[in-house]
């Protein structure tokens, strides 16, 4: 006789949307298969009926985070434990009766439904080794159960205790399910929604850092100049450019200054932070409702371990404080990119701005800037599993990943942006000559500031066309287009619209009980009973009744937020 368990969950992905939320949760059902083996000692003996008494059957699906790098060593968290004891009451009895004589295993299936958090990070690998470290999730199965024909003796006879049948034990292979979290909310995939992502504008008050070898402009000056960025509150991973605007004004200048006032160029920078730490800080635990301390590691050790955690716990690798803190940081920018940017025209942008005719006006830009998926091959399983690439040191090769905030691991994108100003520090400078050169004496400046940007990917649809690709450039310096509109979004009746995928229905538990009848929400209370009008009554008042009126419009709401990230 033999009980193995198989985890059969209805889909091995878990799809979230939005950004993370301890208030929200979703549903992650499947079902465990519960298969009885007869096994036969010998070809003449009789096959017997078996009889298994299942006193338990639970399923659970953790969340583990666990990091290996050079910096911080091994470290590990535990994410979320959510269990469901599947046998209720009684025990229920497992018996082959009637197939004795059956080659094939006697199976029982056993439905679940498991309520996961809203706010856990996506599955992500990460750090100093090749595979199975990083951000994970998994179902795990355990039954326990008796067999009855092993024993008939009475339970009352104290010394017949090593006679009785035992208590016995088996668990199911660990299922691996990818947690997917898609930017936007779950009505943004809808066919009537829009396409085109929401801008976040930020106000800026940009910093002046003086060029070497050059005179700087007065403080006075570089302070009048305001900056208004605008880039989408997410952006593709796979898009492959970053929509950027930028308007700028002067505020608070005289007309004289207005006009000395110049902008020749701007470059821009795409980069990735990725923070490491021993153990979830502060603010990670206040905002998160992580297990309590009891329950992480090495207290409670994880279901399924990194085989290196071995090596850690008896002492063979170094001991790392529970307070180191490890920094990477590298460029994302393409190869041969320098991200410089120069604009067309003489570059007095600020002339008009002290003009009272004219009211305040911005100086828009708008561009598309470029970003490579590096560390992201094209035709290799690795890359497509996300796995880790070393390099020659073992350390992990630099890799693009998506925006997250995990306990062990964060990942931050930054769009650093320099503004080169010049200040005529003559009259007459507008207009003088066409290059450098050929101009007035002048004061210059970079104006330097930084806004976040978040990567991570949307719900994939149908028959979805690819995104253009950016036309390469071949010269070092981009031209900036002043007036550049961007592309409206595909509407229904556009030839390039697909419809998006289907959602995942909910689990069949949480719409019918155990009896099949839809169940009902019972904390809705039913409306209060009227008794029926008399006929005269009725046409009266259906002769008097006037329409009602009709409602409202609804306010515009605007879908760009402002930020000011200095003052």
């Amino acid at each position: 006789m033999a009980l193995s368990l198989e985890i059969i969950p209805f889909s091995h992905s878990l799809d979230m949307y939005g950004e993370p939320d301890c208030a929200s949760a979703y549903s992650l059902s499947g079902q465990v298969k519960i298969r009885l083996t007869q096994s036969y000692m010998s070809l003449f003996e009789r096959r017997r009926t078996t009889r298994l008494l299942l006193q338990s059957l639970v399923v659970t699906f953790e969340g583990q985070s666990e990091l290996i790098t050079q910096e911080t060593g091994y470290s590990a968290a535990r994410l979320c434990c959510v269990s469901q004891e599947l046998v209720h009451g009684a025990p229920f009895e497992l018996s082959n009766d009637g197939a004795e004589d059956s080659v094939e295993p006697c199976v029982w299936s056993v439905v679940f439904n498991l309520t996961v958090p809203g706010w856990l990070p996506p599955s992500a690998l990460y750090g100093d080794v090749e595979d199975n470290a990083g951000t994970r999730y998994g179902l795990y199965a355990t039954a326990r159960f008796v067999n009855a024909g092993e024993s008939s003796m009475p339970a009352w006879v104290p010394w017949c205790g090593p006679f009785r049948a035992r208590e016995r034990t088996t668990k199911a292979p660990r299922c691996e399910v990818h947690l997917n979290r898609f930017l936007g909310d779950a009505d943004a995939y809808t066919p009537s929604s829009s396409t085109r992502t929401p801008m976040a504008d930020y106000s800026i008050s940009a910093e002046p850092a003086r060029v070497p070898d050059s005179s700087s402009i007065p403080p006075e000056i570089a302070s009048g100049i305001r900056v208004l960025a605008s880039v989408p509150e997410f952006v593709d991973i796979e898009e492959g450019k970053i929509p950027l605007t930028l308007r700028l004004r002067a505020k608070g200048l005289s007309a004289a200054d207005c006009r000395r006032l110049r902008v020749s160029e701007f470059c821009v920078e795409v980069e990735q932070v990725e923070d490491y730490r021993v153990a979830p800080s502060r603010l990670y635990t206040a905002r998160y409702p992580l297990p309590p301390p009891a329950e992480q590691p090495p207290r409670k050790p994880l279901l399924a371990n990194h085989p290196l955690r071995n090596l850690y716990e008896i002492g063979l690798a170094d001991c790392i404080p529970p307070d180191r803190v490890g920094m990477r940081a590298f460029s994302l920018l393409p190869a041969g990119t320098s991200g410089r940017y120069e604009l067309a025209g003489d570059g007095y942008v600020f002339a008009h701005d002290a003009d009272p005719a004219r009211g305040p006006t911005w100086y828009m830009m708008q561009t598309h800037v470029p970003f490579a998926r590096v560390g992201a091959g094209e035709d290799t399983d690795k890359d497509k599993a996300g796995a880790q690439v070393l390099d020659d040191d073992g350390r992990a090769c630099p890799r693009m990943r998506e925006t997250v905030h995990g306990p062990l691991c964060s990942i931050a994108h930054r769009l650093h942006v320099a503004l080169t100003c010049t200040y005529d520090l003559e009259e007459g400078g507008q207009g003088s000559g066409e290059g450098e050169d050929s101009g007035p004496r002048r004061a210059v400046e970079r104006l330097a500031f930084s806004v976040p940007i978040t990567f991570g990917r949307t719900a994939p649809t149908w028959g979805a066309a690819p995104p253009p690709s950016p036309a390469p450039s071949s010269s070092s310096a981009s031209s900036c287009d002043s007036l550049d509109t961007l592309p409206s979004p595909a509407s229904p009746a556009s030839p390039g619209f697909k419809p998006p995928s289907p959602y995942t229905l909910p689990a069949y538990s949480q719409l019918f009980d155990a009896y099949g009848e839809r169940k009902i929400d019972y904390s809705v209370p039913l409306p209060l009973y009227t008794p029926k009008a008399d006929q005269s009554e009725s046409f009266a008042c259906s002769a008097l009744s006037l329409p009602s009126p009709s409602p409202p419009p609804p306010s515009p709401i605007s879908s760009s937020t402002s930020h000011n990230l200095e003052r």
